[in-house]
């Protein structure tokens, strides 16, 4: 009958490796990200790869950031995508405006690097 509620999938919870959560941990300046992210492991693997993606999304290109460059106010940039903001002019975090100054380093956060391959492989194909 039409009337019936729809029953609903039990959705297993997803386990984040031990490596992986070692990485994760080892990625100390991005803490509170990956925390939102964990939240949503009950909800299984597919919700919590949504969230990974939506919370390392580029604010540039819209993409997963590919050697990223996490900024003194924690928001986190593909290389290029800053590379690109410096060449013109442009020294200030893309996402918040936090002046980073012309002489920025832009460190690639490798540890985040890591993690984004192994939780999307192969996304870093095609990109430099």
């Amino acid at each position: 009958p039409s009337g019936t509620p729809e029953k609903k999938q039990k959705v297993a919870a997803y386990k984040v490796g031990a490596e992986q959560k070692k990485r994760i941990t080892q990625d100390s300046v991005n803490k509170k990200l990956w925390d939102e992210a964990l939240e949503h492991t009950s909800e299984g693997g597919q919700k919590f790869l949504q969230k990974v993606e939506e919370l390392f999304t580029c604010i540039c290109c819209q993409e997963i950031v590919f050697k990223p460059v996490t900024t003194e106010c924690s928001h986190n940039v593909c290389k290029s995508c800053i590379t690109r903001s410096f060449k013109a002019d442009v020294y200030c975090c893309p996402l918040c405006r936090t002046d980073l100054g012309k002489d920025y380093k832009m460190p690639v956060n490798s540890t985040l690097q890591d993690i984004l391959k192994k939780f999307f492989p192969g996304y870093e194909s095609g990109r430099l």
